[in-house]
């Protein structure tokens, strides 16, 4: 495929609530044509936590990406995963500041690398494209928010279900979560012991809920999973 048809599926594929789509397309064009190509091989990391000079922002063409950080107690944290068409370490890009998560590939992974320059040339370059980016990260804070108050707020059943609803792959019919996480990371997703999530996804596979296939985890009563999670209360 030549650069250009990947450059165009990649605009036909982006996320809707990447901050791409806020770039009118010539900018956008602009932008993906001054980016550079890169493979990574599973666990390897593209960015790290802690990092300075946040001089590029990443954009999945193929595989996935997982999102970590590391708390102050040692314990991993994963704040999201990222598959085609989708946007991370933007936020050291738009302010210079340290890099605030790893980023690592989930499975074999294909990114462009976008440049910091590039990308504020192309935000600011008409007012649509600086207003769109603005709308954009206003809608990430509120989606922050909601974590926060499922972190704080909800009881482990519910966090996990809401866990496991976000990491169903949407580009399949059969429930199956991406990347097949292992229960430790789907706990540090969730933000619970690796044992509670154990002992709550055995429950759920012997009521019919989930079901286990090897590695790959499904999810068979996802009414179930969506009722529970709108609760916050234990089911």
């Amino acid at each position: 495929m030549m650069l250009m048809d990947v450059h165009e599926d990649l605009i036909a594929r982006l996320a809707p609530d990447s901050l791409l789509r806020a770039l009118a397309p010539e900018q956008l064009r602009s932008l993906l044509a001054s980016a550079s190509r890169c493979d990574l091989k599973v666990g390897e990391a593209i960015i790290t936590q802690g990092d300075e000079g946040g001089d590029f922002a990443v954009v999945v063409l193929s595989g996935g990406l997982k999102i970590s950080m590391v708390s102050a107690g040692g314990r991993e944290i994963i704040l999201n995963y990222a598959g085609p068409g989708e946007l991370v370490g933007e936020i050291a890009m738009l302010d210079s500041g340290p890099r605030t998560a790893t980023v690592s590939a989930a499975v074999p992974t294909s990114v462009l690398l976008l440049p910091s320059a590039t990308f504020l040339a192309a935000a600011t370059a008409n007012p649509a494209s600086a207003a769109g980016v603005m709308r954009e990260l206003a809608k990430r804070i509120r989606q922050l928010n909601l974590v926060i108050e499922s972190d704080r707020t909800f009881s482990m059943a519910p966090r996990l279900a809401r866990a496991l609803l976000r990491l169903i792959d949407p580009e399949r019919s059969d429930g199956r979560l991406r990347y097949d996480p292992s229960q430790s990371d789907i706990g540090a997703f969730a933000g619970l012991a690796r044992e509670n999530v154990s002992r709550l996804i055995s429950d759920w596979a012997e009521q019919g809920v989930v079901e286990r296939k090897g590695r790959a985890l499904l999810v068979r009563d996802r009414d179930y999973l969506e009722a529970l999670a709108a609760s916050g209360d234990e089911a």
